[in-house]
């Protein structure tokens, strides 16, 4: 029988963040007898290093921090020690770092993941040139979405050929709708008390979400006789200045931060609406995990998203940025119970029918096979 490949998983951190989420599914759900996946972060030791652990996955750390930059010696010994079959690079500081230098190492099995045409690679010309130097030595890439197909086609002239679309995935049976006594066990577990609606922000605490915009909408949004919260769950570089703004708009009381929650099963168990305010997105994966729990989500309608969700159907879908829009969707879900139960339910279905971690992580060992026997 034929000993089972050997794949690197490389990414930036274990910090907070959705392709931490979906590496760990990823590898979790490998068929070992075909694939055993380890990990290696740049630098650091995250929040997500101890799910790592726990599911008995071999984790490496390059350096215990981005400075100095000790994982530019420590991944090519890494690499040499391992003598893996694939490198699967993921988000951006692994695949502008460690990327180049395992094409400079001679590896012929290089697989990319991009999460997100994230737009930081517009406004660095420098930066954009580099990740399509590097993504042109690789064996294939994995696009996350349509729309990072797209951007990586026109901006850094990939060949389509090069290009597999395979969106992020969950495990559906673990992220189930919330029966009453669950959802009442999951906000006692985090304070929230019985009889509100409870709206949330689930995500890393940075521009690109646009949390800003929870503040604003809860100065404006009208309940009627409903008592209202929104939750905000997660971490990041804007925390502070969007509990300055909460108490700068007087909606302190309305605004809660959760920080990070570890357990996100029992944070979707006590929501009644998931918010998503993001400015761009590849496939986020809390919008998965709240679809799958069966949750109404409001969300801006843009590129990755758009194509998770039908408006209407499974989501409310607004423009981004716009306050008003967002404020009149949410209303809509506090006084209308059928319209909550009906959007939860699709979306559950959507889920569901596309986007079940087991078959996207069939797809990908089949790419794998692809890359080895080419």
């Amino acid at each position: 029988m034929k000993s089972p490949r050997r794949v690197l998983h490389v990414i930036d951190s274990f910090d907070l963040g959705g392709a931490q989420t979906f590496l760990l599914d990823l590898v979790k759900h490998l068929d070992p007898e075909r694939f055993i996946g380890e990990v290696a972060a740049m630098h650091g030791h995250g929040v997500f290093e101890s799910s790592f652990r726990k599911a008995g996955i071999k984790i490496h750390s390059l350096s215990s921090g981005k400075w100095p930059p000790y994982y530019l010696l420590n991944f090519p010994r890494l690499m040499h020690r391992g003598k893996f079959d694939i490198l699967h690079f993921h988000l951006f500081g692994a695949n502008l770092c460690a990327k180049p230098l395992a094409i400079a190492c001679g590896h012929r099995a290089i697989v990319v993941h991009d999460q997100c045409n994230d737009a930081t690679r517009d406004q660095s010309p420098l930066l954009l040139a580099a990740d399509a130097m590097a993504n042109k030595g690789a064996s294939r890439i994995i696009a996350v979405s349509e729309s990072v197909r797209r951007y990586l086609v026109e901006h850094e002239d990939i060949p389509p050929s090069k290009i597999e679309m395979i969106p992020n995935g969950i495990d559906a049976g673990e992220f189930i709708p919330a029966s009453d006594e669950q959802k009442r066990l999951a906000r006692a577990k985090l304070g929230i008390p019985e009889g509100e609606f409870v709206i949330g922000g689930v995500g890393r605490l940075v521009a690109q979400k646009n949390f800003s915009l929870i503040p604003e909408i809860a100065a404006q949004i009208r309940a009627g006789d409903r008592k209202l919260v929104f939750v905000i769950a997660g971490s990041g570089p804007q925390e502070a200045a969007l509990q300055a703004q909460a108490v700068a708009l007087g909606v302190e009381k309305r605004v809660r931060f959760l920080g990070h929650i570890a357990d996100r099963v029992t944070l979707y168990h006590a929501l009644d609406a998931l918010l998503m305010p993001s400015n761009f997105e590849g496939t986020p994966m809390a919008l998965l995990e709240a679809m799958a729990a069966s949750l109404p989500v409001v969300a801006s309608g843009v590129d990755g998203i758009g194509e998770v969700c039908t408006n209407g159907v499974d989501a409310l879908l607004v423009p981004p940025g716009d306050v008003k829009a967002f404020t009149t969707a949410l209303e809509q879900l506090v006084r209308d119970a059928d319209l909550c139960e009906v959007l939860g339910a699709n979306a559950r279905r959507t889920i569901l029918a596309r986007y079940d971690i087991r078959a996207l992580v069939r797809q990908i060992e089949m790419l794998y096979e692809e890359v080895l026997a080419g």
